[in-house]
Formats: structure tokens, C-alpha cells, sequence
């Protein structure tokens, strides 16, 4: 209207957004009504959270439309499928909040930070999920691994949103620099542009890194295998012969790194670059920090970051044969009606994975 007061009008909108995106629990604690109104007639909606809002909005719209297709997501710190729930804060994952009747999905939820009775209630009452990386807006670069202020209201942003549609992906701008313009004079002010919100980016995760060619999910060849712990992508007819779908016999032998009977059109690939253990099947699972409240705008030593000496190292043990719960592969959900249904397969790989120190030197895009 106008002539109205633009304070209230920011107020109505952000008001008319919570309400579209459902009641949320942000993290162990339910805001109350006067708390939320008092946040949204306080907060400033700057052009990118907007963007931001409308992003999320319209990732849900697509998971949603692909209920009927029986699409499914798989859990960012187990890699698991089941019953799931996503995020509604923007970062496109999902958790595993109900235990069900596997004891590692207890384990999720607890680094959640959710007691089994606030899961349960998550759950039950059909209320919206935040999870702790979005509640702080402290969210991991895809790189590097390392938390970053993604607050574009504060004076400096640490790390910035991938622009593909369909992509949740943070980075540093130095990261996303080396990343796609490795070697090159061109990173640096590339690195520039970005730090200071002027050029936005596509990260390599919509681009095949052997070909460079881009994904068309109605060709079986040309379908992507998009890396859990980094942005390793290849279509299926350029994947290395060492990524294999089936785990070799012997107690030496080789173990599966591809599934393509997860997510339709798409395969769900561990990369080379991650030691798989044996007992999980998959890499340490150790590649995901959520903030706490007093870790808020310290980027530079943040105490919930992995430390090289810290982190146990990711062993591929060789010395028996794996047991059938051991050879358990993530599974996909088929009828749980609190699974989710995600487009993009999501999570965040830990600084220690790597031994260099941005993935530029590490031979992503050389491999």
C-alpha cells in the first residue's frame, strides 16, 4: 500500500513467509508467538534473503511434486535412508529425527541435539524443523568443511549459497574461487567479486568433472553421481572403474562406492578421495558441526571445527569379512509418511579429508 509504514510492511511479509513455511522449532526450543513477532518487527529483509526465502519455498514445492514419484532423500550424517525429515531452514538437508529400529539413527538425532520426546514431537505435531547450522545461520563451506557466518544481514558474510536452483551448497569465496578457476590469476578476483555479494556462482557439482559436461537425467549415460562428502560429480559413463556398485568378495575386497537404486536418476557415489570404513560402509561420519549459540560470528577459530588432530582418521579395515549387517547398503524409503522427498543428495566434508588446504591444490578438477 502506499504511503504505509515500511517497517510494518517488512513485518507482514516476513510474518506471511513463516506461516507459508509452517510452524518452526528452531533447534531444542519452540518460539513462542511474541517472540517471533518481535524478532520479524526487529529483522531487516535484505534483497538476498529474499532470494533466500523464495529458494526454499520453491525447493519444497519441487519435493513435494515428487511425492507421486516415490523420490527419496537419504540422511546427511549417516547416509541412510528410512524415514526422514528436511530442514525447512534452507540448507536442503535432511535427518533421521525418529530412531526407528536402528541404533545408529539414535545416534543422529542426538547430534541433533534433540531428546527422543522433542523428535517425537517434531514429528507428531507436523512441525516445521530448523536445523542448528540454519537457526545461527553458521553453515558449513562444501569444500573446506569449516563453519562461516551466512547471515547476508551482517557486515561481512563468510560464506555464500551456490545460485543453481536446485543446489544448498555454501562455500568460501576463496573456496569456490580455487575451485573453479584453479592455477589461475583469474581466482583472485574472482575471490573479490564474490566475498563482496557482487557475483554469484554455480558450483562444480552441476558439471561432470571429467567431461565437463552437464547432467540430463533422461539419458541413462548422461545421469549424474554426485559425491556425499564433496563436490566430486561424473556421469554415470565417465565414472572411474574403481567407483564399483558391487562390493568385491574376499576380506581384502574392494567396497561398493555407488548406489544407483536410491535416488531416481541419479547415483549416490562415495568418491576416492574418502576411505570408506568397513563396519559403515561409508566414510567416518564425522563430516557435519552445528554451531552453538556462543560459536555465533567467531569463523576464524570456531570450537565446534574439526582439528586435524582431532579427527580419527578414516581406515579402511581389511582384516575380516563383513557380517550381513555389515553389508547393509543405505537404504530408500517406501512408505513412511514422514519420509522426505529431496531433489539433491546433500552433506559437508570435514577439512581433514583433504590435504591440502583449499580443494584447488588437491587435483579436484585434475583427477
Amino acid at each position: 500500500m502506499a504511503g504505509g509504514n515500511p517497517d510494518q510492511a517488512r513485518a507482514e511479509h516476513l510474518q506471511s513467509s513463516n506461516q507459508e513455511i509452517g510452524g518452526s522449532v528452531l533447534g531444542n526450543q519452540t518460539p513462542s508467538a511474541p517472540f517471533l513477532e518481535e524478532t520479524m518487527a526487529r529483522k531487516k529483509v535484505t534483497t538476498e534473503e529474499a532470494q533466500r526465502i523464495k529458494k526454499t519455498r520453491e525447493i519444497k514445492q519441487r519435493k513435494n511434486s515428487l511425492k507421486a514419484e516415490q523420490e527419496y532423500d537419504v540422511c546427511a550424517i549417516c547416509d541412510d535412508g528410512g524415514s526422514v525429515t528436511c530442514c525447512d531452514g534452507g540448507c536442503g538437508r535432511s535427518f533421521h529425527l525418529d530412531d526407528g529400529d536402528e541404533e545408529e539413527h539414535a545416534d543422529c538425532r542426538e547430534k541433533l541435539g534433540l531428546t527422543l520426546e522433542q523428535a517425537k514431537m517434531i514429528i507428531d505435531m507436523e512441525e516445521g524443523f530448523i536445523c542448528k547450522n540454519c537457526q545461527y545461520k553458521q553453515h558449513q563451506c562444501f569444500a573446506c568443511g569449516l563453519l562461516g557466518s551466512s547471515d547476508d544481514t551482517s557486515s561481512q558474510p563468510e560464506v555464500f549459497q551456490c545460485s543453481h536452483d536446485d543446489c544448498a551448497h555454501f562455500y568460501h569465496p576463496k573456496c569456490i574461487a580455487q575451485l573453479l578457476y584453479p592455477n589461475s590469476e583469474e581466482a583472485t578476483l574472482f575471490e573479490v567479486e564474490v566475498a563482496a555479494a557482487r557475483e554469484k556462482f554455480t558450483c562444480p557439482v552441476h558439471e561432470c568433472i571429467e567431461c565437463k559436461g552437464v547432467e540430463n537425467k533422461n539419458d541413462r549415460s548422461m545421469q549424474f553421481a554426485v559425491c556425499r562428502r564433496c563436490p566430486t560429480v561424473y556421469h554415470r559413463k565417465c565414472l572411474p572403474s574403481d567407483i564399483i556398485f558391487k562390493s568385491r568378495k574376499g576380506p581384502n575386497g574392494s567396497l561398493q562406492r555407488a548406489w544407483d537404486d536410491i535416488l531416481p536418476d541419479r547415483i549416490l557415489i562415495f568418491c576416492m578421495k574418502h576411505k570408506l570404513v568397513r563396519k559403515l560402509r561409508t566414510p567416518e561420519r564425522n563430516h557435519i558441526i552445528f554451531p552453538e549459540a556462543n560459536e555465533l560470528h567467531m569463523p576464524n577459530t570456531p570450537e565446534g571445527a574439526p582439528v586435524e588432530q582431532d579427527v580419527p582418521e578414516e581406515i579402511e579395515v581389511h582384516d575380516h569379512q563383513p557380517s550381513s549387517e555389515q553389508t547393509k547398503a543405505p537404504s530408500s524409503a517406501t512408505s513412511d509418511q514422514n519420509q522426505c522427498y529431496c531433489s539433491s543428495p546433500l552433506s559437508f566434508a570435514p577439512s581433514s579429508s583433504f590435504t591440502q588446504p583449499y580443494p584447488g591444490s588437491c587435483g579436484w578438477l585434475d583427477d
